[in-house]
């Protein structure tokens, strides 16, 4: 059952159309059995940019009004939420809101737009790319989330379907830090699976919006294909080949190897047949997952030392006891000897992930966060936004 994937043909984002897929796709994975009356469900759109919905960049309207209303016939209260990039500002949202056609959802139908602009961190012991996440907050106010993704291909991160549509719940200004600090495509992939893995409790469907797609070019497509299940790896996988991608190429590969997933038995189609979507022009990015994702390293390195906090450890400081090293799990910590002999830790910063480990770990509290100007300016931002949104109330 967690691998079913459920595949509709859809020409139009006519309404009518619409609700019916959903109706029929939600009866397949009995729905109305895992969704409890008044029960908070967080719609976690697609809502990159503020534009308008036939760009083909965001969630369809019509898709999450069609979502709104099952879930609501199901006695649910359903909350709409995403983080634009650049600044996650009431007004920012509220534009973005307007010009996606959101705010038109929530005033004919019931449910809610999200305007709580508070973050949260959430431990992820078993990240491979960050031991801690910023999160929105309103992930706390619900019970569960259901995903609405888009399918699109983009330059530098590849493809970004059902998974990559979690990233959102990153708030906007710490998106910038986090994919300044990530290398390659698979760095980011895996920062994804680590997302999901830390929210899986709350993560119980997922849809993508393939009635147009975005291909390589950044040129609609007709894919006419709505697709959903409960497991976001499998509709991913389902999803890339019909596009024709390689799973090499993809994050299903690193969803496979940290065993979110079996390759070699990734989905079982119901509804529409597979074949019936494939299309074998559709425009694709040459990519892997080794692929850099920016093409200035120096402004990478220059940006992610003027914004990034980070552990930094003085050499003329260092006890040399190598306790910092023998903690790191990513070993990004070498012991050196400096011009007289005496041993020290160094931090190669390609490899570390942040997770201030040597920092808490370390008996002579020689280890220091170093926090840049930008750094500071911006959690300032965020705090001031939160305690704004507390003292209204």
């Amino acid at each position: 059952m967690k691998n079913l994937v459920s595949l509709i043909s859809l020409d139009s984002y006519d309404d009518s159309k619409i609700k019916l897929a959903i109706e029929s796709s939600f009866s397949r994975f009995e729905m109305d059995t895992i969704i409890k009356p008044e029960m908070k469900v967080l719609l976690k759109v697609c809502l990159p940019e503020s534009v308008q919905p036939d760009s083909a960049e965001t969630s369809h309207p019509a898709i999450v009004q069609g979502v709104v209303e099952v879930l609501s016939g199901l006695g649910a209260k359903c909350i709409i939420a995403d983080s634009p990039y650049k600044s996650f500002t009431q007004s920012h949202l509220d534009s973005v809101y307007f010009k996606t056609g959101m705010l038109e959802v929530a005033n004919s139908s019931d449910c809610e737009l999200n305007h709580n602009l508070k973050t949260f961190s959430i431990s992820t012991p078993s990240g491979v790319k960050t031991k801690s996440l910023t999160l929105l907050d309103v992930v706390n106010d619900v019970d569960v989330i259901i995903n609405l993704g888009k399918i699109k291909l983009d330059e530098k991160l590849g493809y970004l379907g059902s998974s990559a549509n979690m990233f959102g719940l990153v708030p906007g200004e710490v998106k910038t830090l986090v994919l300044n600090r990530l290398n390659t495509i698979g760095d980011f992939n895996n920062y994804l699976i680590d997302i999901i893995d830390a929210l899986k409790d709350k993560l119980i469907f997922n849809i993508i919006d393939g009635v147009v797609a975005i291909e390589a070019g950044n040129s609609q497509r007709m894919l006419s294909c709505l697709a959903m299940s409960e497991n976001v790896f499998s509709l991913d996988s389902a999803i890339i080949k019909i596009l024709g991608l390689d799973y090499n190429n993809t994050i299903i590969k690193l969803a496979n190897e940290r065993a979110f997933i079996d390759i070699d038995d990734p989905y079982e189609i119901v509804g529409e047949d597979i074949e019936n979507f494939k299309l074998d022009d559709f425009a694709l990015y040459d990519y892997d997952l080794d692929t850099q994702i920016h093409k200035n390293k120096r402004k990478q390195k220059a940006y992610f030392y003027s914004h990034q906090e980070r552990p930094t450890i003085k050499s003329n400081k260092c006890k040399g006891c190598a306790i910092c090293s023998k903690i790191c799990p990513t070993n990004a910590i070498m012991m050196r000897y400096d011009k007289n002999g005496e041993l020290y830790a160094e931090i190669d910063y390609k490899k570390c992930i942040l997770c201030n480990k040597c920092y808490l770990g370390c008996p002579y509290n020689v280890v220091k966060l170093k926090t840049p100007l930008a750094y500071k300016r911006l959690h300032k931002k965020i705090n001031k936004f939160n305690q704004e949104k507390i003292d209204s109330k």
